[in-house]
């Protein structure tokens, strides 16, 4: 063999030597946390007997972690070999999973009209009274992830967001809840006891979800029902039209009626202090007569040569 082949021989022999030993460089990799969010650091790797573990809310509370920037660690994985220099082959894979739950308040406008809700889609509620008369309703609701609920929220939903939550089941939720309060009355009786109908459904719908891991903060009805027949719209209209006249009327009527006791009252007023000034006067009257009398008493009681009654004084 020639020098030069020696050389190259042992130069590569010395450059597989090295590169058997190398591996590609550990770049660190971090994940920031917003301060509405609640992170959690779950290990990628584990004995088959803690699987079971992984899926329990108890074991999301204890990874649930709080700093707001968490490194993630690495570890090599083995990909091969090079048979022509002796490398090893590999990447570097992340050792543990970072999941975010966002807390942040979500909100729907859930309306008919793609100008106002939150789609473009016509998202109110149907719904029917006792008597069948179909409408559709419109809902505004508001929900969110307090930092408390953050691991039962996860462990109920694995990752879903709020957002996909909200327009699904607590949707769904909503409409059963509203269509079966709904079907008990009749249209006249459901206009009247709108706030009935709500207070059932928050007080199913809010407990509920709160169990899972969320706060529900408003629910309620947002303008008036639309109707599938548009005549049962105008007629609830002029009812409401001369319902509104009739009370009017009562309001002038009740007007009329306090004004008028209340000039009796005045007359009444009057007519007593005119007799009280009536029977002052006498009284001044009676005190003046008793301040002139001299303590004599009169001869005889009358005049013109006589007494009343003809009575004699006494007198001769």
């Amino acid at each position: 063999m020639s020098k030069k082949k020696v050389v190259l021989l042992l130069v590569s022999l010395g450059l597989a030597a090295a590169l058997a030993g190398c591996r590609q460089y550990d770049k660190p990799e971090f994940k920031t946390i917003e301060a509405s969010q609640t992170a959690f650091v779950i290990p990628l790797d584990g004995k088959t007997s803690e699987q079971g573990k992984f899926m329990s809310e108890e074991f999301l509370q204890e990874a649930k972690v709080p700093t707001k920037r968490v490194e993630i660690p690495h570890k090599w994985v083995k990909t091969g070999r090079n048979t022509l220099f002796f490398i090893e082959n590999g990447e570097y894979v992340p050792a543990v999973q970072v999941i975010v739950v966002e807390r942040k308040p979500v909100s729907r406008e859930w309306t008919t009209n793609k100008d106002t809700g939150t789609s473009q889609k016509n998202e109110g509620i149907k719904a029917e009274t006792k008597e069948s008369i179909a409408f559709t309703a419109t809902f505004n609701v508001t929900a969110q992830i307090d930092e408390a609920d953050a691991a039962k929220f996860l462990y109920r939903y694995n990752n879903s967001s709020l957002e996909q939550i909200l327009d699904t089941e607590i949707r769904q939720r909503i409409q059963s809840d509203f269509v079966e309060q709904c079907s008990k009355y009749a249209l006249a009786d459901l206009l009247l006891h709108k706030e009935d109908v709500m207070k059932e459904l928050r007080e199913d719908v809010t407990p509920y979800f709160k169990d899972r891991g969320i706060t529900i903060t408003v629910i309620g009805l947002s303008g008036d029902f639309v109707y599938d027949n548009p005549q049962i719209q105008q007629a609830i209209d002029e009812n409401f039209k001369s319902a509104k006249a009739l009370e009017t009327q009562r309001n002038e009527n009740q007007r009329v009626l306090e004004k008028a006791k209340a000039d009796a009252e005045a007359v009444n007023i009057q007519a007593s202090t005119i007799q009280d000034t009536i029977k002052l006067r006498e009284l001044e009257n009676q005190a003046k007569a008793i301040d002139k009398w001299n303590g004599v008493m009169p001869s005889a009681i009358g005049g013109n040569g006589g007494t009343i009654f003809n009575i004699p004084t006494g007198t001769k």
